[in-house]
């Protein structure tokens, strides 16, 4: 059981996009609602690109960048919520981590992205030099 558990959190933080595809189809047979669907795949799925990123870091330059990864999620809280300041004085702290959460999702995706075709390139380029 312990083999299985360690295999599908491994698999769910190296493809978290798998993560998001199994929550998306799972809200969508169950409330038949698309942008519902869409809004709890990208809040689920978030913490999982978050230690993906991480891991890829890890992996592509052998060094944790974990207090790198907590800057850029405190510097987008930050701007988040004074941009929200500036347009509404009155404003919920509801939003204001909606937000915050999806932008790290947009964010840690293309760096997800981005990192992916990296460290595949880094790769292709090392067994051919070998």
């Amino acid at each position: 059981m312990s083999t299985f558990l360690a295999y599908f959190l491994g698999v769910t933080v190296i493809a978290p996009f798998l993560v998001y595809i199994a929550l998306f189809s799972f809200v969508k047979w169950v409330t038949g609602h698309h942008k519902s669907a869409v809004n709890f795949a990208v809040d689920g799925t978030t913490p999982f690109m978050i230690i993906a990123v991480y891991f890829l870091l890890l992996s592509i330059w052998e060094v944790s960048l974990l207090w790198v990864l907590l800057l850029v999620m405190c510097m987008v809280g930050i701007t988040f919520s004074f941009y929200k300041w500036r347009r509404e004085p009155d404003f919920e702290w509801r939003k204001v981590w909606k937000g915050f959460w999806r932008i790290n999702f947009l964010l840690y995706t293309i760096g997800y992205v981005f990192l992916f075709l990296c460290g595949l390139t880094l790769e292709v380029f090392q067994a051919v030099i070998r």
